[in-house]
């Protein structure tokens, strides 16, 4: 396993921790620790391998740290899959699309129970998108003509 494989890793635990709205700080750790892993020079898994620390990683302290030697031991966290088990992960695709960030997304999964692109793109058709405070005719025009080009054929 790669940084980038480890920093992609890192990056969903973060996305996926601000859908759920927890603790800024903690989401903060973790978006920082997953740059950190992706722009080092260091290989982190063969740290990890021999039980080295991750000192020369900046942002990665020992809980992020238990993280990836999880990751690198089992091909998984168990911190991710339990957030993947709370947040459907087409919720987590929603965040893909342009004009939408992360409370967006959670009060569009919330507030609607939407948990796809598609259940998006029937919810703009209906109307209860636009009712959600702060998700307008615009945005709701915006995301409706971006949803379209992404649909194949």
């Amino acid at each position: 396993m790669d940084n980038r494989s480890l920093a992609r890793v890192l990056h969903e635990i973060a996305d996926l921790l601000e859908i759920k709205d927890e603790n800024p700080f903690r989401i903060r750790s973790y978006r920082v620790a997953g740059e950190s892993v992706e722009a080092s020079d260091l290989d982190v898994a063969g740290m990890l391998r021999r039980g080295q620390p991750l000192t020369g990683v900046s942002g990665v302290g020992e809980g992020i740290s238990a993280t990836l030697a999880e990751i690198v031991r089992d091909g998984s966290s168990s911190l991710h899959r339990e957030l993947l088990d709370e947040v459907p992960r087409g919720v987590l695709e929603l965040l893909r699309l342009p004009g939408l960030g992360h409370a967006s997304v959670r009060r569009i999964w919330t507030g609607l129970g939407v948990r796809s692109a598609q259940e998006l793109s029937a919810a703009i058709e209906d109307g209860r998108f636009q009712a959600l405070p702060g998700m307008g005719e615009k945005k709701a025009a915006a995301l409706k003509r971006t949803l379209a080009a992404r649909k194949p054929g």
